[in-house]
């Protein structure tokens, strides 16, 4: 399944790849202000790329020369539509290292995740982007994205999903 564009490839990520991600992980936390709930570790994502029962998929984007370092990694995994009756693909993240943009990778990605979300015969393809990142709205809207302002992500996470379980 690798393909290659302009010095690139784009393949499936392997255990070995593992410290790469991690890094380009935080990478992408510090971008987005994040760090705080940054809970990721190298044997963390080991177990959800690799382990018996894997939470994702992810992807890298490689240099063609050597040293062949992972300069991007995308992360994925379904989600299901009751209303299509039928699962999508679910983008959870993209991140291509800033001396890699503006390359066309980004517009590749997203156009080997639609295939790859018709070849799954998913109904739809989504993923989330931050308000203030103008950039990447700007990006995805020139790539045929709408925008769904009329829809809020609920989260329930750490303390207030704990009483949130054990409420009587």
């Amino acid at each position: 399944m690798p393909t290659s564009i302009s010095g690139y490839i784009l393949r499936p990520a392997t255990a070995s790849d593992i410290p790469a991600i991690y890094g380009l992980m935080l990478e992408m936390a510090q971008f987005e202000k994040l760090t705080d709930i940054f809970k990721a570790t190298p044997a963390t994502l080991q177990a959800s790329f690799f382990g018996p029962e894997p939470a994702a998929h992810c992807l890298v984007i490689t240099t063609e020369a050597a040293p062949k370092t992972a300069i991007s990694y995308i992360m994925w995994f379904h989600n299901y539509s009751s209303f299509l009756d039928r699962r999508g693909l679910y983008l959870e993240d993209v991140y291509i290292s800033p001396a890699h943009r503006g390359r066309g990778l980004g517009g590749w990605v997203l156009k080997h995740l639609a295939a790859k979300a018709l070849e799954l015969g998913c109904g739809r393809f989504e993923w989330v982007v931050l308000d203030w990142n103008q950039n990447a709205i700007d990006f995805y809207k020139h790539h045929g994205a709408e925008i769904l302002d009329d829809w809020r992500m609920v989260r329930v996470t750490g303390d207030a999903l704990q009483r949130l379980a054990t409420q009587p």
